[in-house]
């Protein structure tokens, strides 16, 4: 009886262990699909008195699965408030305005963040952006997912 007891314990953990891979790859897979990709992050320099900067970037979804850009923020250091803002044509006027709902990226796409177009505003700021500074700013997504991008001050010009 000891002996079966013994081979009973073994059978259990390794059925224990072999229940752990199979979640833990699912977790893995899971983090797969959500795949998220930035690049050419930057903020352009500002001057003395500025209170708002802007922010530009390229967010690639390289999941299987629509992602929802829902916000974006930024160190209080840095400024007040960071907000995701688009760049509209009204009656033949460019208007600005926070997009309150976020931005989707469908899956296998990218969304380009760029002067003149769709761009992430820094509202309040404490101090000058200047040249060759860095910065981090998290990007939030609808599934509490937050990606911290590092974010380089260059001169416009």
């Amino acid at each position: 009886m000891h002996q079966r007891n013994k081979i009973i314990f073994i059978f259990s953990i390794i059925s224990m262990l072999i229940a752990s891979s199979a979640s833990i790859h699912a977790h893995e897979h899971k983090q797969a699909k959500e795949k998220v990709a930035v690049e050419n992050a930057w903020a352009r320099a500002t001057f003395a008195l500025a209170k708002t900067g802007a922010v530009y970037l390229s967010i690639d979804n390289q999941s299987k699965n629509d992602l929802t850009l829902l916000a974006v923020s930024v160190d209080s250091a840095v400024a007040s408030e960071a907000q995701l803002h688009e760049t509209l044509m009204q009656e033949e006027m460019m208007m600005m305005r926070e997009a309150q709902n976020g931005f989707e990226i469908p899956a296998g796409t990218s969304l380009e963040f760029s002067p003149g177009g769709k761009h992430i505003m820094l509202m309040g700021l404490e101090k000058p952006l200047e040249t060759d500074e860095q910065f981090i700013l998290s990007l939030i997504f609808e599934n509490n997912k937050v990606v911290r991008v590092p974010i380089e001050v260059k001169d416009a010009r």
